[in-house]
């Protein structure tokens, strides 16, 4: 008997192949769930959402308001006539000078003034919410850990640097303040007169006002830097400051 060859001819003659949905529920099991229960927890979870990390403000204060770093204020020249270089010319001819004569203008401490946009300046931050001190004893062939105390560590920020330098000027006032020259050269200051009340806090991305996290530290200003080099030229200036925290207890 001659069998049936479908590449006969040079071609194949194949049976044609159909397929028909179903409208039944997918069954199985995912995430060790049936679908229909793990469509119901895959809800829940995304309905949680998550948490951006770009949406986050920092702010400074003086902890005293009758402090001397409440009440200082500083010289800095305008970034209007830094930006516009007409306004520096103009100003200049109003002196009966030549070139470029920014206005220099007097200001508080821009780290304490909100209208600088301090949180926007921000680049990043480590927020810490708990710095927990241990110890560990040996107990036969055991070892115990415990608590001995809440740590005061430090806060580390570095900030987009402004034309006119508000940072790096802003960080040497207040060094000024702590240790201050001429006849009280010599003599530091009380820590209410540089104490500032800093306050870290996350905001919902589809609301500002509305703040899903904060917390607050009393800190002082440790150190503060900014790299320069000559090298990269379109380099954008970021300045470092480092805040320590003081006085846990008070808030």
């Amino acid at each position: 008997m001659a069998k049936y060859n479908p590449w006969e001819n040079g071609s194949a003659q194949l049976s044609t192949i159909s397929l028909q949905a179903s409208a039944e529920t997918f069954t199985g099991m995912w995430s060790g769930m049936s679908v229909d229960q793990a469509k119901v927890e895959y809800s829940k979870l995304y309905a949680l959402s998550t948490l951006s990390t770009l949406h986050f403000g920092v702010k400074l204060e003086a902890f005293d308001p009758n402090g001397i770093i409440a009440k200082t204020e500083i010289s800095l020249i305008n970034t209007y006539d830094l930006t516009h270089q007409e306004a520096g010319r103009f100003s200049a001819f109003e002196n009966g000078q030549d070139g470029f004569v920014p206005e220099v203008i007097e200001t508080r401490i821009p780290l304490l003034d909100e209208s600088y946009k301090l949180p926007w300046l921000c680049q990043s931050i480590d927020l810490s919410v708990l710095d927990a001190q241990n110890d560990s004893v040996n107990i036969g062939s055991f070892q115990l850990n415990f608590l001995t105390g809440n740590s005061s560590g430090e806060i580390s920020i570095p900030f987009i640097e402004t034309r006119n330098a508000a940072i790096l000027n802003s960080a040497r006032a207040i060094k000024a303040i702590m240790f201050p020259d001429g006849v009280d050269g010599g003599t530091q200051a009380l820590p209410k007169d540089y104490l500032m009340r800093m306050t870290i806090y996350i905001y919902d991305k589809h609301s500002y006002s509305t703040r899903v996290f904060e917390i607050q530290h009393l800190v002082a200003l440790q150190t503060g830097s900014i790299p320069l080099d000559a090298t990269n030229r379109g380099g954008v200036g970021i300045v470092t400051l480092n805040f320590i925290k003081m006085f846990p207890m008070l808030e």
